[in-house]
């Protein structure tokens, strides 16, 4: 037991530090308001643009996150992430649910990453449950969207 929390520990503090570097959310505002200052709100067409810079800046990254995802498996943190039909999907264990909403968005940020710099039709990762089977949430272009 102590071994696996070992390895979600190492597991969780490698996509922090990768994605800290490489995905990260712009929510700058204004200092005097709460709305987002001019410069922060694109239209669709820039949000791809901004997409698609990011993707080929971070290329390089591809074979982290390949390992990473390897590494969830290998943790038992999952127990399937395919992508057959350019639609991935994720099985998460009962460790995942242990994890914080934001180490949770975490690794699924890092894993919907890897399919869209190699798919760019992919618009979301579906996350099912390992036990029941059922959808339990998805990560997109809009985070983290768990159901009830």
């Amino acid at each position: 037991m102590i071994q696996t929390v070992n390895k979600i520990f190492w597991l969780l503090f490698v996509p922090l530090m990768i994605f800290t570097a490489s995905c990260k959310q712009d929510d700058v505002k204004d200092e005097d308001s709460n709305k987002p200052k001019t410069e922060d709100v694109v239209s669709t067409e820039d949000a791809e643009a901004l997409l698609d810079k990011r993707i080929e800046e971070d290329r390089h990254l591809q074979p982290d996150r390949r390992k990473f995802m390897d590494d969830m498996l290998e943790a038992g943190l999952a127990s399937r992430i395919e992508n057959p039909t350019g639609q991935p999907y994720i099985y998460v264990t009962e460790p995942f649910y242990l994890l914080s909403r934001s180490e949770q968005a975490s690794i699924m940020n890092a894993i919907w990453h890897y399919y869209i710099t190699e798919d760019r039709s992919v618009d979301v990762l579906t996350i099912y449950d390992n036990n029941t089977g059922n959808e339990i949430g998805s990560f997109g272009r809009k985070g983290l969207l768990m159901l009830e």
